[in-house]
């Protein structure tokens, strides 16, 4: 998986980051996170208890009525770097192979872009599919 792929999207997409777009990016992270475990059957724990919260939270720093700052910056990327190294060692435990479903979702991410080569944004700064997205292929991945 090359993550400077990821990254040159993402510089591309805004080449100029502001507090706006770091708030927008984090509320679809927090989707991300939602969205995945919402795949999930839990033995124990009542995953409603959060899920409402975490998804009003998401939803707030990407309509910009919520606004978070770091506070620690090397902290917060060692999670950041934490949070990719464990999300492969997750997907690896269940057989799926994450490093070419990244591939191929930023393969496709590039398709989000709209026929004069620039990305698509929604009115909160959110990045949408545009008129020549394809959504990834991950069949034989999981």
């Amino acid at each position: 998986m090359s993550l400077t792929l990821i990254q040159l999207w993402h510089e591309r997409a805004r080449p100029e980051p502001t507090d706006v777009n770091f708030n927008t990016q984090l509320g679809c992270h927090v989707e991300e996170i939602v969205e995945m475990l919402d795949t999930l059957e839990f033995k124990n724990f009542d995953w409603s208890v959060c899920h409402n919260s975490l998804k009003m939270l998401a939803t707030a720093l990407k309509c910009g009525s919520e606004k978070a700052t770091i506070t620690d910056r090397k902290e917060f990327l060692d999670s950041l770097a934490d949070q990719v190294v464990t999300a492969v060692g997750t997907g690896h435990c269940t057989g799926m192979d994450v490093s070419t479903a990244c591939l191929r979702v930023n393969t496709s991410n590039w398709t989000k872009y709209g026929s004069n080569g620039q990305p698509v944004f929604n009115e909160s700064g959110k990045i949408m599919k545009g008129d020549n997205y394809k959504p990834p292929k991950l069949e034989g991945l999981y």
